[in-house]
């Protein structure tokens, strides 16, 4: 039998959210990340115009739905809750419209079914270490795999605060890369950040292992190529960037690893977000998310924001009073 879900409301939470309007489910637990991932989370849906719910998921009644103490479950749901809502009662400090949800379940199911069926649009969580020391704890992995949700994940040891400084983006010259630009640059006006775009050239594969002066030069050719067509498609972007008011920095690297270069650059550039699309120039539709993506999931060392092609935000308040954009979809 499915697990009975417990959502807030009344004594134990705050208002229902309004399934209309683009939204934000901020995932907070009682541990030692809670903080990070609520403040994380509040500057992203301030500067998207998103509203915010903060959910936590309590280990539900094992047997038919039911506990078998009664007194005891509403206890332990009643704390639970009552901690839950101090995250919504930032609301007006933060000026963003909050709400709290309380669930009884298995995590990454109960808060992906309530994320798609509330509207919401994007998940944040802290990024925990798996049982083998390194990438995504079970949660984390399994909202990944879902592909359904956008996704910003706060690594630990992240400052409780809720602004940016400098923001990167990697860009590989395709269209789904270059797509998210729009979230990027209104996070940065937000926050008064700079903007760092990242190519990375690809790393050239030859079949065998012939090291022929031929085949060494035809890789020095499009190596050079493709390190031409990066700088003037980034210079293009940044162009694009300083019209809408946004500093630009533009960095081109490599032949290499996007995925460990990518990593050693936001740690150089010391970045304090990463925006990127789910998947990128290699990316097959039926993946969940691109190697790439994946990669610096379990491995960015600042929050990292993964952008679905079904991501909706709200820019009709733009609170820099820069131009607004409605709202705005990212299509493929």
């Amino acid at each position: 039998m499915r697990p009975v879900r417990h959502h807030s409301s009344g004594q134990f939470g705050t208002a229902k959210p309004d399934h209309s309007t683009p939204r934000l489910v901020a995932c907070v637990d009682d541990g030692e990340q809670a903080n990070a991932v609520s403040s994380q989370a509040l500057a992203i849906a301030y500067s998207l115009g998103l509203e915010i719910t903060f959910a936590r998921v309590i280990e539900a009644p094992t047997h038919l739905a039911s506990p078998a103490d009664p007194i005891e479950w509403q206890l332990h749901r009643r704390t639970q809750s009552e901690n839950l809502r101090r995250f919504a009662d930032q609301e007006e400090e933060a000026k963003v419209a909050a709400n709290s949800v309380l669930l009884a379940g298995v995590p990454a199911e109960e808060l992906s079914d309530w994320a798609q069926d509330h509207g919401a649009t994007m998940l944040v969580m802290g990024r925990r270490k798996s049982d083998r020391g390194k990438g995504l704890g079970s949660t984390a992995q399994a909202l990944l795999d879902r592909a359904e949700h956008s996704l910003l994940l706060v690594p630990p040891g992240q400052p409780h605060k809720g602004s940016y400084c400098r923001i990167m983006v990697p860009i590989d010259g395709s269209a789904r890369a270059d797509s998210v630009l729009p979230i990027a640059r209104r996070i940065a006006r937000t926050h008064a950040a700079d903007l760092v775009l990242v190519h990375i050239v690809p790393q050239l594969e030859v079949v065998g292992a012939s090291r022929a002066p031929q085949v060494e030069q035809l890789r020095a050719q499009i190596d050079r190529h493709n390190k031409r067509n990066g700088i003037h498609h980034l210079e293009q972007l940044r162009r694009r960037s300083l019209e809408d008011g946004v500093e630009v920095k533009t960095i081109i690297c490599g032949p290499g690893d996007p995925r460990s270069m990518l990593r050693d650059r936001a740690i150089e550039e010391q970045v304090d977000l990463i925006v990127m699309a789910s998947h990128g120039n290699t990316g097959m539709e039926d993946v969940a998310v691109g190697s790439v993506a994946e990669y610096l999931a379990g491995h960015a060392p600042v929050p990292l924001l993964i952008v679905r092609p079904n991501i909706r935000c709200s820019f009709g308040s733009d609170p820099t009073g820069s131009r607004n954009d409605s709202v705005f979809r990212f299509e493929e």
